[in-house]
């Protein structure tokens, strides 16, 4: 007998993300990093008049590069996930019999 009788299929799947997925799960584990959470908080200050530093839309910037160039790496590291799973699902494989 087939011993993967009892399972649907053998696929793995190493991938954190979906297409609907990636926006929120970044955004939220991007938030999870202490200096991220450290730079957002002093925008936000920058946004006070009595302690800003300099223009409060300037300071947004910074911020948002280095977010959106870490969502882009994660989302190719994802992608490359995706074809190695992809590539190691279509593989043939040998059953186990008695």
């Amino acid at each position: 007998e087939n011993p993967n009788r009892y399972y649907d299929s053998n696929k793995i799947k190493t991938t954190k993300y979906t297409i609907l997925t990636f926006l929120p799960k970044n955004i939220y584990e991007q938030f999870h990093r202490f200096a991220n959470i450290y730079f957002v908080v002093i925008v936000l200050l920058n946004f006070v008049p009595v302690v800003n530093a300099f223009q409060p839309e300037v300071s947004v910037i910074p911020v948002c590069v280095i977010m959106a160039i870490t969502a882009i790496k994660d989302a190719w590291e994802d992608f490359r996930r995706y074809k190695l799973d992809k590539e190691i699902n279509h593989m043939g494989c040998y059953i186990y019999s008695r």
